[in-house]
């Protein structure tokens, strides 16, 4: 997806793929909210920001940056901060609810800003300003 688009809109579509990711997460632990000892999970995304953050060695003396990450990973992890309810369930439907919402804006945050770049690229095409 790079060459004229850029990096921008590769890693905007990397998060993209990471909320549809964490979306189906939440979606599950909404669904098991009546199951006995079912415990709330959350993907996280750490690795890959840790990848994307790395330092450029420019010269000999610099620090080494981690190595190259072979792909996008996501991890899903039991959410810390559940609370257990009288059947061992952590899901708080509250809490659901407000990471599903989150998801949704960032979500479509991405895609107008997605949008918004292929759409200065079309005026460069047409030489509109």
């Amino acid at each position: 997806m790079a060459g004229i688009f850029g990096k921008a809109l590769a890693d905007f579509a990397s998060v993209m793929n990471y909320r549809l990711f964490r979306q189906g997460v939440i979606s599950g632990n909404i669904a098991n909210i009546d199951t006995p000892g079912y415990k709330a999970k959350d993907a996280t995304f750490d690795e890959e920001l840790d990848t994307r953050l790395k330092l450029a060695v420019t010269r000999p003396g610099h620090l080494q940056s981690p190595g190259e990450s072979s792909g996008v990973s996501y991890r899903i992890k039991e959410d810390p901060f559940s609370r257990i309810g009288n059947d061992s369930n952590t899901v708080d439907l509250d809490r659901e609810m407000m990471k599903l919402t989150q998801n949704q804006i960032l979500y479509e945050a991405s895609s107008q800003m997605i949008q918004t770049k292929i759409e200065g690229i079309k005026n460069a095409i047409r030489s509109i300003r």
